[in-house]
């Protein structure tokens, strides 16, 4: 009994729509645990609503398709010969042999050079703190005993 009054109250159908809570939602899955049988009746729900859609939609105009066209300039006369004075360029990723993608040999001396100074920058900055961390030390240190007793006089 329960189940049928579950089925009867338009859950499924807001469910199928989208239009449940997330409580709603959360409390059908629930029960679909409980009862497969709600997976068939879920199915036969969203199959009606499909047909529905299909059997009543509405087709846009046809003189709809050349506004919208017209509205982002692709005409019908619009050709290839159109396409070669236009001031784009289009690089082609699709590779040869499916195994690599080609670069320019601009962009791969660039990211050489890239790389190179990246490790001179970090060699550098290696070294300093080295130089840096000697200088701390000898800082730290106290002085020679000599020097030390002269200084007390």
């Amino acid at each position: 009994m329960k189940l049928d009054h579950y089925i009867e109250s338009g859950i499924i159908e807001s469910y199928a729509l989208g239009l449940a809570t997330p409580a709603e939602v959360e409390e059908l899955q629930h029960m679909r645990k409980l009862y497969p049988q709600l997976n068939t009746e879920i199915r036969i729900v969203e199959r009606r609503i499909e047909m529905v859609a299909l059997r009543e939609g509405v087709a846009p105009p046809s003189r709809l398709k050349d506004r919208v066209f017209q509205r982002i300039g692709w005409d019908k006369e619009k050709n290839t010969t159109e396409k070669d004075q236009s001031n784009y360029t289009f690089i082609n990723i699709q590779s040869r042999n499916q195994d690599y993608i080609t670069v320019h040999r601009w962009w791969k001396l660039f990211f050489i050079m890239v790389f190179i100074v990246s490790k001179i920058c970090l060699f550098a900055a290696i070294y300093y703190y080295l130089k840096y961390q000697q200088t701390q030390e000898k800082l730290a240190q106290p002085s020679s005993p000599i020097e030390h007793h002269i200084s007390a006089k």
